[in-house]
This record gives C-alpha cells, sequence and structure tokens, in this order.
C-alpha cells in the first residue's frame, strides 16, 4: 500500500507543469481574484512563478514569487469627491491609459530581468495573466512560445471580446466605461451604451494598445508581431461574471465564466470583530468603501449623513475607516483600517453591506445572500448595483443624493423590508447552484490547455474574422447587389418588350393609316 502511495506521489509531482504567473497591476481587487486559481494550481503541484505587488509573507510550496511592487505605475485613487466630479467615459479611458508604464520602467526592474534576459534558459508551459488595458504582457507568450489564458477581473469587455470570436452587443451588454445601465435598457441607456461602445473601441485603442505596442516592441525587440495578433492567439479566457447576478450573453467554448473565483472557505473571525458581532442583538451592518477608494475621503457633509443614520438604528455598524479617529463616531460603530470582508459577510448575523459596488465585494454579498446599499463611483460599479436591484437584492444610493433623510431611510428600506433578504437569499441559491465551483472550473481548464499545448481547437473561425465578415456586411452587400441587379435587370428588360409591343402595335397602325391616305391623295 506504502509503495502504491509513493508511486502516486511521484506521478503527481512528475505531471507538474511550470507555470508563469505575470499578474504587476497594482489594483489589489484583480490579484483577489486570481490569487485561489494561483494557489489551488500550487497545491496540485504545478511550479508556479508569481510576478506580483503583492506577495505573500508565506508562499505556498512549489511557489516563486518575485515581489515586483516598486516596478510598475501606482494606482492611487483620488478622493471620492474628486471622482464623482470629473466622472466621464473619455476621463475613465484616459485613466486605464495611464496603468500602463513606459518601456524605462519595465526595463530597468531589477526584478524582471530574469525573464527579460535574451539568453534566458527559463522555460515555462503556460503564460497567466490580465491583459485588462496592458496587452503588452502578452508578449511573454510569444518570448516563451507557450500557450496563454487571459484571466479577466471582471466580464468581458469591449475590444477584448473578439479575442474569442465575438463582438460585444451594446444592445444588452454593458460597456465597463458606461455610467451604470439597467440589464434590460431602455432606448437612452442602449445609446449612452452604443456612445460608449464606440468611444471605446476607438479612442480606447489610441490610449491602450497604442502605447501597449510601443512598449512591446521595445522590450521584446522589433521583431515581435503585433500585440492584436498574439492575443487573438489567446487560448483561453476567463471572466468573472455569471448569471444570474449579472447578464447572460453569448459564450464560446474558449470563453469560460467563473463568477465567484475570489470566494473561498471563510475563516475564523478576529476576536474583537467576532465579539462586537455575536454580542448586536438586532444584527450588524459592513461599511466598506473597498481598497481603492478611501471612504476617509468623504466630504464632511456625506460622512455625517452616514453618521447621522447610524446613530438612529439599533444594530451595530463596522466601518473600514482609514483614519485613526472618526469624528462624530457613535458608540454602536466600530472602525478599522483593514476588516476581513470575506469573513465579515459570511456571518448570519450581518444584516446589510453598505458598498462601493465592486464586482469582488458584490459577489462575496451575493453568494452570502446579504443585501447591499451600493453607492457606486466609477467603472463598472453602477451597472453591478442596477443588477442587484433588477433581483431586488439592494438598492443604489447616488453619491450626489446622499443627506441625512435618504442615508436613513434606504438604511432602514432594506434592513426592515423582508423581500431584500428573500431576495438576496434566492439570488445566493442561483448563483451557487452550478455543475463545479468557478474554482474547479477553472482548473480545469488551465490543466486543459496545458494537457494540450493550447487549446486552438476551441477557438471559433470568427476570432480571425474581420469585423465587416463576422457581421456579414459583405455577404449582405453582395445579396443586396444581386437583388439590386435583378431588379435592374427585370425592370430594364420589361421596360425594352413594351417598348418593342408599343412600337409593333403603334407602328403597324401608322402604317396603315399614311397607306390609306397615299392612296386618297393619289386618286
Amino acid at each position: 500500500m506504502k509503495q502504491v502511495i509513493v508511486l502516486l506521489c511521484s506521478f503527481h509531482f512528475a505531471i507538474g507543469s511550470d507555470i508563469l504567473a505575470f499578474f504587476p497591476i497594482r489594483t489589489q481587487s484583480h490579484y483577489i481574484f486570481v490569487k485561489p486559481l494561483l494557489d489551488e494550481l500550487a497545491k496540485r503541484g504545478h511550479n508556479l512563478t508569481v510576478y506580483t505587488p503583492f506577495p505573500d509573507k508565506i508562499p505556498p510550496k512549489k511557489y516563486r514569487e518575485i515581489d515586483i511592487s516598486g516596478c510598475m505605475p501606482t494606482v492611487v485613487a483620488p478622493s471620492v469627491d474628486v471622482i464623482v466630479r470629473v466622472r466621464s467615459i473619455l476621463l475613465e479611458v484616459k485613466l486605464f491609459g495611464g496603468l500602463i508604464p513606459n518601456s524605462s520602467q519595465v526595463l530597468q526592474c531589477r526584478a524582471l530581468d530574469a525573464i527579460l534576459a535574451a539568453n534566458s534558459t527559463l522555460r515555462f508551459d503556460l503564460l497567466l495573466t490580465d491583459l485588462l488595458h496592458n496587452e503588452w504582457y502578452a508578449g511573454f507568450a510569444y518570448k516563451f512560445r507557450v500557450p496563454m489564458i487571459n484571466i479577466f477581473p471582471n466580464m468581458i469587455f469591449p475590444g477584448f471580446a473578439h479575442t474569442v470570436g465575438a463582438f460585444s452587443n451594446p444592445a444588452f451588454m454593458p460597456s465597463h466605461v458606461v455610467n451604470g445601465v439597467s440589464p434590460k435598457m431602455s432606448f437612452w441607456e442602449r445609446l449612452v451604451n452604443t456612445y460608449a461602445y464606440l468611444v471605446w473601441m476607438s479612442v480606447g485603442h489610441y490610449y491602450t494598445i497604442v502605447p501597449s505596442n510601443k512598449v512591446a516592441k521595445e522590450i521584446f525587440g522589433d521583431g515581435i508581431p503585433s500585440l492584436d495578433e498574439i492575443v487573438k492567439n489567446t487560448s483561453m479566457t476567463f471572466v468573472n461574471s455569471q448569471p444570474p447576478f449579472q447578464i447572460s450573453y453569448p459564450t464560446f467554448p474558449n470563453l469560460i465564466q467563473v463568477g465567484g473565483m475570489n470566494i473561498v472557505a471563510s475563516k475564523e473571525l478576529p476576536k474583537n470583530i467576532e465579539k462586537f458581532i455575536n454580542e448586536s442583538k438586532h444584527g450588524v451592518v459592513y461599511f466598506c468603501m473597498g481598497s481603492l477608494l478611501r471612504g476617509e475621503t468623504f466630504p464632511p457633509e456625506k460622512r455625517e449623513a452616514f453618521l447621522y443614520a447610524f446613530s438612529k438604528i439599533p444594530q451595530r455598524v463596522l466601518w473600514k475607516w482609514e483614519g485613526d479617529v472618526l469624528p462624530g463616531k457613535s458608540d454602536n460603530i466600530m472602525i478599522s483600517k483593514w476588516m476581513p470582508q470575506r469573513d465579515i459577510l459570511a456571518h448570519p448575523n450581518v444584516k446589510l453591506f453598505i458598498s462601493h459596488g465592486g464586482l469582488l465585494g458584490t459577489s462575496e454579498a451575493v453568494y452570502e445572500g446579504v443585501p447591499v446599499l451600493g453607492i457606486p463611483i466609477f467603472g463598472d460599479q453602477r451597472t453591478n448595483i442596477k443588477s442587484l436591484e433588477a433581483n431586488g437584492a439592494g438598492e443604489l444610493l447616488d453619491y450626489n443624493e446622499i443627506s441625512k433623510e435618504v442615508v436613513l431611510e434606504k438604511i432602514q428600506r432594506l434592513l426592515n423590508d423582508p423581500k431584500y433578504k428573500e431576495n438576496a437569499k434566492l439570488l445566493s441559491d442561483r448563483y451557487r447552484d452550478r455543475p463545479m465551483s468557478p474554482l474547479d472550473t477553472a482548473v480545469y481548464w488551465t490543466e486543459y490547455v496545458i494537457r494540450h499545448k493550447g487549446a486552438p481547437h476551441l477557438r471559433t473561425a470568427a476570432a480571425d474574422m474581420p469585423w465587416y465578415q463576422y457581421l456579414l456586411l459583405d455577404v449582405i452587400a453582395f445579396i443586396v447587389a444581386v437583388l439590386v441587379a435583378g431588379l435592374l435587370i427585370i425592370y430594364y428588360t420589361t421596360k425594352f418588350i413594351l417598348r418593342a409591343i408599343y412600337g409593333l402595335i403603334c407602328g403597324g397602325g401608322a402604317k396603315k393609316g399614311s397607306s390609306k391616305s397615299d392612296k386618297k391623295k393619289r386618286n
């Protein structure tokens, strides 16, 4: 028996693959989404080389971590008020373009020397990365001649849908830079969504693809193909979406929905937080504006609106507050610069989640069946909250409408009306009901790509088609041309025949008439 176990362990070790995981973007939520997959792959015997600005204090076994926190542009969010005042589709496109480093930043990063060196002896079987607004990462797939899996921390975006042979349809697929649309869009929402789509496909290309191509050529050499060509050969794309929380949309065999992959088993809460929650007779409200936005940047009048509302409810409040002091804090509020959000939302005594509507936190609330009061600030946040509203599991609080009365009224309604909790529970049941967990799904398809050294057989021919062929515009033009030509032929043929008949009839009569008159003249 021991020999069998040893043999199995040896076999598992032997089939372990070498995976390059390149996730340098300085947005922690993006890395939080992919981290469970990296950990699980390491547990299954694969050797991972992970480039990240968020290294573990104690990395898993078979896990080589390279800290690149000092190399890439740092994402520093301005105050919430500033973001709201200058919010626009074009500004968000420019913001994404600002995340692309220049080549000198990359080349001067000593942590990247090993994989950038021309004579590198490194060998990999797979590249895992997040190409969102940094397509130059795909250059490593070209450099090491390995298949690539693109892991999106959101639903598929315009500009990337074509990599799996699809075009985002603005009629029912929200653009991530639009200021929020309902799952079933009105005419005006479709109009705005189409505008956002066109802005992204045109101006977005200028701010992201063009500079990424420039960086790629300076890093990997002039011989590197266009990034469009490399990205089109992506073996598989994982997206953070899952109906019914998010919209349903057409998918392909190489587009895998792994919404909620970030949701791991909850852990024991810190003693002080657990005690605070357990001792609350009426339950707890959890307030967090995410890892990028800082709640302490709320203007005083907005902050006081929440303080007033919290002082009027019997529930206790956990508030992720980055400052040392919260002026005007009532006794039922606990503040902390960091809180274990996943574990807090899993506690049965948490009755309401007040959030900015980021996808990771919102999906955690959906998974646990916790109603949400969303205060969207930018990006996909408004669309996420509107999806919750459509499912009856939350409400949207517009930032510009925040006042003492409005905040209190919305909080009380979400806490006291049982329909919100019932709908949140129903949504949770539907969200969880899948053939495989999102993490197991991601692991299966990752190992599938490794086993088959890519997955070109899963790519639809549409991925290589220009847009006019995909939309059948050439076929439609041909059909229209044939129909027009046919109609013209029928028209001119009919016209010719009618003229001929008219000529025969009228011309013959004229000749007979003229002969009779000639006879009269001769007589």
